[in-house]
């Protein structure tokens, strides 16, 4: 029986960056990238380890830097078969 795969999905879309380290090289339909369609969001477990503990009635932190913050975020991982929902396809 032949895989038949939707059109949409995130191989396909404009915003999607495939990661070339884990590509099939049997099957081109098949790998993994990040979607670029939203800014890159903070992950919490990365986020965690970088904040130090304040102390009480402390409201910021003086040491942690934009480039703390900056390595704590990511685009969203996907494979190259899923699809959010939001598909555009190259553009024109």
């Amino acid at each position: 029986m032949t895989r038949v795969l939707p059109t949409e999905r995130c191989n396909r879309c404009r915003f999607w960056l495939e990661d070339m380290r884990d590509r099939d090289p049997n099957d081109t339909d098949w790998g993994f990238g990040s979607c670029r369609r939203r800014p890159p969001a903070l992950v919490e477990c990365i986020v965690r380890p970088l904040m130090p503990q304040l102390r009480y009635g402390q409201q910021e932190d003086p040491d942690m830097g934009p480039l703390d913050l900056v390595s704590a975020t990511r685009f969203p991982a996907t494979c190259s078969t899923d699809w959010c929902g939001e598909f555009q396809g190259p553009a024109a």
